[in-house]
């Protein structure tokens, strides 16, 4: 088996096979396993016409994420998992399928019954909302959403900025000052995280995510970026602000909201990955639901 790690030139052709049905899970778009792909090692094959995707961390095993078929051939789908639990058996490695949605769960039972363990990854579900709600902020249950961001209206005169090939030289300066800033007390996470912003940001004419920009006073101030992940839903994978600017948090999150994508629903916010000050921001937003995910473990049979 021919595993390709990923890179700028696969773009079209993965992309091929994630608009071909409805993506329901973050993992699942070119710019978030390009984003990543500094951090670990992904790499992908095509195998019965399905594409896989295989991630590894440093120091563990490697896992796939469920195949995709253009077609949606269930036959090809259970032949190619059985061939890389195969693979796997040879190679002494466990085989697992990680960031299933309840939809893709369901089809696997169905195609392999017993075969599998299910794990509901609550660290790993994204938050989904919506985006007329975030946009407007009405009502109790934004109360302070909508302060903060009446103060940032009232304090600052913004403006904002469509990212593009014009300023995004001068997003990933001003992002670098910013983390030089912290660089020195940075975790893994937030350092690897960094790497593919810049990098993600250099390949911005080659990728397909769409951003905003808030300046004050010319300044760069806040930044978001993301991309649709079905009809219906957009995901953002990237949102930082300045921190000395009260309210650029809410404010970029509204304003990437109205202007980019007023035509969609439902916005995905991706994980919390169990960590506790991320997961009470994602929840002070007032989600309408987790897009539940879930890991299949291959039985002990």
């Amino acid at each position: 088996m021919q595993w390709k790690p990923i890179d700028i030139e696969d773009k079209e052709l993965l992309t091929s096979f994630f608009t071909s049905h409805p993506i329901l899970v973050s993992d699942l778009t070119f710019t978030n396993l390009y984003l990543w792909h500094y951090a670990r090692h992904i790499s992908y094959m095509i195998l019965n016409n399905c594409l896989v995707i295989k991630t590894q961390y440093p120091d563990e095993n490697p896992f796939i994420f469920y195949p995709i078929h253009k077609d949606n051939n269930l036959a090809a789908k259970k032949q190619t998992i059985l061939q890389i639990i195969e693979s796997c058996k040879g190679k002494g490695l466990k085989f697992s399928i990680h960031s299933l949605s309840e939809v893709d769960k369901e089809e696997l039972e169905k195609l392999m019954p017993n075969i599998f363990d299910f794990i509901y990854r609550e660290d790993r579900s994204d938050y989904i909302y919506s985006i007329p709600e975030l946009i407007e902020l009405k009502g109790k249950k934004y109360h302070k959403k909508k302060t903060h961001l009446n103060r940032f209206v009232e304090r600052y005169a913004f403006n904002y900025e469509v990212l593009s090939a014009q300023n995004v030289n001068e997003l990933i300066s001003t992002y670098q000052t910013w983390f030089g800033k912290i660089s020195d007390n940075a975790s893994d996470g937030l350092r690897n995280e960094y790497v593919g912003i810049i990098e993600s940001l250099k390949e911005f004419k080659n990728l397909d995510f769409q951003g905003g920009i808030l300046r004050v006073d010319g300044q760069i101030i806040a930044f978001s970026f993301g991309e649709p992940l079905n009809q219906d839903t957009v995901v953002i994978h990237i949102e930082k602000a300045d921190i000395e600017f009260q309210g650029a948090y809410q404010a970029i999150n509204r304003e990437f909201l109205a202007n980019a994508w007023s035509a969609y629903k439902f916005v995905n916010r991706e994980e919390d990955l169990g960590i506790e000050g991320l997961r009470k921001a994602k929840q002070s937003y007032q989600p309408l639901y987790l897009q539940h995910k879930f890991d299949a473990v291959l039985k002990n049979i």
